[in-house]
């Protein structure tokens, strides 16, 4: 996409997010309310939430230029509104919202710098995007039985399953990367598609914990001159999950690994590194739209830390994956990676 966008059109865009919100929203439950559209009604609170994370990508699309990365996040968009029971105009009448919101509240030229990316999207939505996993490894598969125990909530069943796989294959050390983090994949895709209840959800989350926890309560003590890697999601992601697994995974590599959880402000995050003085700081995101607090984090660690490695994973982080290096982080596209750049392969410590 051979777009740019002027800053002061960034800026514009940002300081008048509130109300251009508050137009989308108000257009699309005029959608639902007085046209009759029946395939948004049954997911209303969750697509008007997926509308303003949408503004907030496209403030930070604006303000860094990741219009390679847009197509692509609106694709990822699209899926979410088609699994819950929208057709697929059900976005594209998201875009048309914003379009029009930009195109009546914000004034010329910059109404229109900033609509185009968006026109664009809309007339090639229909387009094949370039596979998503070309120059990344294929994803592990998920062991079904496994994905139905936790489901379920059955503890006992996961364990048994869990503790029952071959050793040679799936030795202990491997079984939060190679077997719970496909899991936990295929969760969160059956939850995407809106094969879950919420309880259901709430259910996996808490049982994927406990089986995380029971396997780092065996793990090897780290040696006296084992390294520390502090790990937690980015500012405002709340996709805790993948921290605690990717903590026990750098725990049997023989790491002292402390998990910050989710939601931490850049700020605290820092205090962290500045009293516990890891080695490595591992940040993971899912959504872009929380790229700000990543940088915020970067900026803050980096001249202050030098030697603490500062490592991103996620679908956020290989969307700006070109941004982030630059700032002088590396990104993983996997825990081994994620290892073996925190052990000294990281080029822009």
């Amino acid at each position: 996409m051979d777009i740019t966008v002027s800053e002061s059109a960034s800026r514009l865009f940002s300081s008048e997010l509130a109300p251009l919100s508050a137009l989308v929203l108000k257009r699309l439950e005029i959608e639902w309310r007085y046209h009759r559209r029946a395939d948004l009604e049954s997911e209303e609170q969750q697509l008007l939430h997926y509308a303003g994370e949408f503004g907030r990508l496209m403030a930070v699309v604006y303000k860094f230029g990741l219009f390679s990365a847009l197509l692509r996040e609106c694709e990822w968009f699209a899926g979410v509104f088609a699994a819950r029971g929208s057709r697929r105009d059900a976005f594209a009448l998201l875009l048309d919202s914003w379009i029009m919101a930009i195109l009546s509240l914000l004034k010329e030229p910059e109404c229109n710098e900033l609509a185009r990316p968006l026109q664009y999207v809309r007339e090639h939505l229909d387009q094949p995007v370039e596979n998503r996993a070309s120059g990344m490894p294929a994803p592990r598969k998920a062991d079904a039985a496994l994905v139905e125990h936790i489901v379920r909530g059955d503890l006992e069943g996961a364990r048994n399953i869990l503790f029952r796989l071959p050793s040679d294959r799936f030795p202990r050390d491997r079984l939060a990367a190679d077997v719970l983090l496909p899991a936990m994949a295929e969760i969160g895709r059956l939850w995407e598609l809106d094969e879950l209840e919420i309880f259901q959800e709430h259910l996996a989350t808490e049982t994927i914990r406990t089986l995380i926890a029971g396997l780092t309560a065996n793990a090897p003590e780290p040696g006296e001159q084992g390294r520390t890697a502090l790990v937690s999601c980015a500012p405002e992601d709340k996709h805790d999950l993948i921290p605690l697994a990717l903590a026990a995974h750098l725990t049997f590599r023989g790491w002292s690994a402390k998990n910050l959880g989710g939601s931490l402000p850049a700020a605290q995050i820092t205090r962290a590194v500045a009293i516990l003085r890891p080695d490595a700081l591992f940040l993971t995101f899912t959504m872009l739209s929380v790229l700000e607090g990543v940088l915020d984090v970067i900026a803050r660690v980096r001249p202050e830390f030098p030697d603490c490695r500062i490592i991103l994973g996620g679908r956020g982080a290989s969307a700006a994956r070109d941004l982030l290096e630059s700032r002088g982080a590396c990104v993983a596209d996997d825990f081994d990676e994620g290892f073996r750049l925190a052990s000294g392969g990281c080029l822009h410590a």
